[in-house]
């Protein structure tokens, strides 16, 4: 008898032990210490937040993965991709491999291989950019470049609407112009 109650243990084991070891476990890096608020609320996979204003949809953003923490009022964000929506309906659309959120006034801090692509087809990279939600304003304090067809211009710290209709680069600033191009070469 006592056989037989082993031998089940050890089958049971055996089998529950058999699905954790052959795939590879999704392991996000988190900002978890000691205290209560520095252990996420929810870890969630396939992650989509959306925010409006006055019923028209402002703002929404899908990511890999995402850990909130409610004390905080942070979301922190993996592998991720977000529309900014104009009145109009056209949106600009902006992608990161980690965006920090802060869910009472929907601030963000956006890093690291950041691409925004804004509606009129002006493309901004960088590898920090912040999203002002209250005033919809883009800026960076990092290198910048921005690309519209083949004019290209590059500088140090940035600052714009999030058309990217009204922006400034606050220095080095450097400009290739492709009409500029063309002209050297007549």
């Amino acid at each position: 008898m006592k056989k037989t109650i082993l031998i089940s243990v050890v089958m049971a084991v055996l089998a529950l032990t058999q699905g954790c070891g052959g795939e590879k476990k999704l392991q996000p890096s988190l900002p978890v210490g000691n205290k209560a608020e520095d252990i996420p609320n929810y870890v969630i996979e396939g992650f989509k937040l959306m925010s409006t204003d006055k019923g028209k949809k402002d703002w929404e953003i899908e990511g890999k993965n995402a850990q909130v923490f409610e004390m905080k009022k942070r979301i922190f964000v993996q592998n991720f991709t977000m529309k900014t929506f104009e009145k109009s309906g056209v949106y600009s659309t902006t992608t990161g491999k980690r965006a920090v959120i802060q869910t009472d006034t929907n601030f963000m801090e956006i890093d690291d291989n950041v691409v925004y692509t804004a509606y009129n087809g002006m493309v901004l990279k960088t590898e920090k950019l912040f999203w002002d939600n209250a005033h919809k304003k883009i800026y960076s304090d990092e290198q910048v470049i921005i690309i519209k067809e083949q004019s290209v211009l590059k500088g140090i710290g940035f600052e714009s609407d999030a058309s990217m209709q009204n922006m400034v680069i606050k220095k080095q600033v450097r400009l290739t112009a492709k009409d500029m191009q063309e002209a050297g070469k007549q």
